[in-house]
């Protein structure tokens, strides 16, 4: 979920015309419907856009966010060609974040880093929700730690999601406070195909899985999230798997996260990475590196011949076709 913010800073005194543009859509992007909702509860008139458009370009202020540094190309066009027309601009979001320097070479513009405690906070009807900030790891091949920092922040605040499938965006919410995770729990348990999506900290679920269950269990859990992205994780995984199995959840509802063409993987250990996952009993849901630093979409792992990372999402990224194929009869 896009979050943080760019220069150019707005001073909203008076009724004015602002457009939003996520440029990472259609993913969803959660700072964008919180200023959305901010900005129209003020009084302004807001639009809403994918692009810059028309009707950016006959606003007061744009702002501008991308998710993923992939995006950034096409943010920093629009951001050009608004600023052609004389339009106040500001930029963020976590591919900001991850690459300010890009942002201000290409437009001039030096983008808002991290979190924007102007919109963090903003309480409405949204699609996903965070109750904290943060995670205690740090994976390189991340962007939460300079995204949100390595402390846990928790918030009691939180907007309760809502929609078919409501998500919880925590990164990590097994590292908050038992008191707080309660609380969580609580206020969310009345919700229906809850998505706890960033998933569970195995290495932290596994130190006492039987309090973790009973408290998640209390909740109307869409799928219990797991990840196997880096080796130790590969025997606490499984021994959350084989606690779920015991308690009645099946593969459908066991989804693993699985980090492949990682620095210096293989294509046969991302390979037997996901098999492992199926033969405990999970369902894999492989995930694609790309460095943070990149902004190019159709990253090939060193090593990797071209469409090897397809190869493996279009067979272990849909149950229908593992379950009914063999990997060898699959690759012919």
């Amino acid at each position: 979920m896009g979050e943080g913010w760019a220069n150019c800073p707005l001073t909203v005194d008076d009724t004015v015309k602002i457009a939003v543009v996520n440029n990472s859509y259609p993913v969803y992007n959660l700072a964008t419907h919180k200023m959305l909702f901010k900005f129209k509860r003020e009084g302004h008139q807001v639009f809403f856009s994918p692009r810059a458009d028309m009707w950016s370009l006959q606003c007061d202020k744009v702002y501008l966010s991308a998710i993923f540094t992939y995006d950034l190309p096409e943010l920093c066009h629009d951001a050009n060609l608004l600023r052609q027309a004389g339009i106040e601009i500001e930029i963020g979001g976590p591919a900001a974040t991850a690459m300010p320097q890009y942002i201000e070479e290409n437009t001039g513009l030096t983008p808002h880093p991290g979190l924007d405690e102007r919109f963090e906070h903003v309480n409405g009807q949204f699609y996903a929700t965070f109750t904290s900030r943060g995670c205690p790891r740090n994976c390189e091949f991340c962007l939460v730690p300079k995204l949100e920092g390595r402390q846990m922040v928790e918030y009691d605040d939180f907007p309760i999601p809502i929609g078919k499938n409501p998500y919880v965006c925590d990164n990590n919410i097994l590292a908050t406070s038992w008191g707080h995770q309660q609380l969580v729990v609580e206020r969310l348990k009345g919700v229906r195909n809850l998505d706890f999506n960033s998933g569970f900290d195995d290495r932290i679920f596994v130190k006492d899985p039987e309090k973790y269950w009973r408290l998640y269990n209390q909740t109307k859990l869409e799928a219990w999230r797991l990840a196997y992205d880096v080796p130790e994780q590969k025997e606490p995984v499984k021994v959350c798997a084989d606690f779920l199995h015991d308690k009645g959840v099946d593969y459908r509802h066991i989804i693993v996260f699985c980090l492949v063409g990682g620095p210096g993987s293989t294509f046969k250990e991302s390979r037997e990475k996901l098999q492992y996952l199926i033969d405990i009993g999970c369902s894999p849901y492989p995930m694609r590196y790309r460095p943070i630093d990149s902004v190019t979409r159709d990253y090939t792992p060193p090593g990797w011949q071209d469409g090897d990372l397809e190869l493996l999402f279009q067979y272990y990224g849909v149950p229908f076709i593992w379950r009914s194929c063999e990997w060898e009869n699959f690759k012919k």
